[in-house]
């Protein structure tokens, strides 16, 4: 089963669901969203507390329109997942 992340869960105005086959692939691409998309600069460990404990499963439809994720914010994404403090992203 799929994980899903409705962004309004977590207290931002938005209507996009994160899909993903893994908790930390959903975690990645709403970093990488809430980054692109509504300006937010950086994380914290609250946030993706929260994010995380607000994550789903559910069924996710692949295709065309799947969300990527680059490798170089993936990283940086995922050294986020490990900080004590505030994320560098």
């Amino acid at each position: 089963m799929d994980k899903e992340l409705y962004l309004r869960d977590i207290g931002i105005n938005c209507g996009l669901t994160v899909c993903g086959k893994t908790e930390e692939e959903v975690l990645s691409k709403a970093g990488q969203h809430v980054l692109a998309i509504h300006g937010i600069k950086g994380f914290s460990k609250d946030f993706y507390n929260k994010a995380q404990k607000a994550i789903r499963e559910g069924h996710c439809t692949y295709g065309d329109t799947e969300e990527t994720v680059s490798e170089e914010c993936s990283e940086c994404y995922e050294a986020c997942f490990d900080c004590a403090d505030e994320c560098c992203c």
